[in-house]
């Protein structure tokens, strides 16, 4: 099973895709790709997969990922150069706050 699963792994597929096939939970089978040192050989389109994940939030950015919601959050994260998930946190935690930092809401 772990070769299946890391072999799957590094080929690019998701780690939700691969917990569900083999009956695993999503954030246990990542925590054992952690420990074994998995990753993807590439994201999509063979860019890293989190090329801005240490990058500083803009407020340009803080207003397209909150307020373009005429876009879908895979079509903002492409615009920003962002993976889904860092699209999606963002605006659930935005939303969260009691301030208003990049004065957008």
């Amino acid at each position: 099973m772990r070769y299946e699963a890391t072999q799957r792994r590094e080929a690019g597929e998701g780690i939700a895709d691969i917990a569900v096939s083999l009956s695993i939970n999503e954030s246990t089978l990542g925590k054992w790709f952690r420990g074994w040192g998995v990753r993807p050989a590439g994201g999509k389109f063979g860019k890293s997969l989190a090329q801005n994940q240490w990058k500083r939030w803009t407020r340009d950015d803080a207003a397209i990922a909150y307020t373009r919601t005429d876009l879908s959050i895979a079509m903002r994260a492409e615009l920003l150069g962002r993976s889904y998930t860092a699209v999606v946190g963002f605006v659930r935690d935005y939303r969260k706050r009691p301030g208003d930092p990049y004065g957008i809401k």
